[in-house]
């Protein structure tokens, strides 16, 4: 659960990009979400993020009926380049959502956030231990710390400008439909071994085909719930999110999503004697496991 942008304090937490990072609760259950999201919720004034905000009882919206809500499927870009499998769970979980809320479900477009750059942020905190030891970061972020820091001041200050116009109209998009829907993914996810050598390469890597980071700069409510499998076995994610202080919305149709099916019940068969599969993390070491 991603909740609005300000909603939970982050002082404390080691940020990525300040005027990104959200926190929320990682649960088994929706419900779960709700209870951690009514203690976690509040104003800090410490917080240079935190926002004020009345309380609310997430655990009491979230048995509201959802009947009548109007869902949109947000498609392009999100929809773009989906793997066949991810295709096909998110359509079946599409028609499940149509039958809970009784209506028809409504295709819509969220705005762009490609002109939204505030990454020299990240360069900003940890621009004295990336001097001292920037062999110490994995490649990856060892670039894009870099990137950070050439980063002209003019164009950190439009990416901001960008951002808050951005934020202020984003209930815009909420005009039509209560909520919108779409996968968290476009890709399978990849076993640990392929996420280590990419990110231990340094060769330069293609953009994720991620759903989430969008949301971020949006800093609307947002949650993922397992919606099914790929044809291997991998989870399936499935997004919903509302306008800014719709939490409660927002979690009342994922609990409904939640009860309707039983993908959240489904566990790994791990055991305490399971083997665990070799992790090679370079070309090298692959050919040293299979002789």
């Amino acid at each position: 659960m991603k909740p609005t942008y300000g909603l939970v304090p982050i002082r404390g937490i080691i940020p990525l990009v300040v005027s990104l990072d959200h926190c929320g609760p990682i649960t088994r259950t929706v419900r779960d979400a709700a209870m951690m999201l009514n203690v976690m919720a509040g104003y800090e004034r410490l917080d240079i993020t935190s926002l004020e905000h009345p309380a609310e009882d997430y655990v009491k919206a979230l048995e509201q009926p959802v009947t009548g809500f109007r869902v949109g499927v947000a498609r392009g870009p999100f929809f773009d380049m989906l793997d066949a499998d991810i295709a096909s769970v998110v359509a079946d979980a599409l028609k499940v959502l149509a039958t809970l809320t009784k209506s028809s479900l409504i295709d819509t477009m969220m705005p762009s956030t490609r002109d939204v750059n505030v990454g020299a942020e990240t360069y900003a905190y940890h621009e004295d231990l990336f001097e001292k030891q920037p062999g110490r970061y994995m490649i990856p972020t060892r670039r894009s710390l870099q990137n950070g820091a050439s980063a002209k001041a003019a164009d950190y200050v439009r990416g901001r400008w960008q951002l808050e116009q951005l934020r202020r109209t984003i209930d815009d998009a909420f005009q039509k439909v209560d909520v919108v829907v779409l996968p968290t993914r476009r890709r399978s996810p990849r076993t640990v071994d392929a996420a280590i050598k990419r990110e231990e390469t340094d060769i330069p890597r293609n953009p994720e085909l991620e759903n989430t980071q969008p949301f971020n700069a949006y800093g609307i409510p947002t949650i993922s719930i397992p919606c099914g499998f790929t044809s291997t076995g991998l989870p399936v994610g499935l997004m919903i999110a509302g306008p800014r202080f719709a939490e409660g919305k927002v979690l009342a149709l994922a609990h409904a999503f939640e009860q309707a099916t039983d993908f959240h019940k489904r566990k790994p068969p791990i055991r305490p004697d399971t083997p665990v599969p070799p992790l090679a993390t370079t070309e090298e070491g692959a050919e040293k496991k299979k002789e």
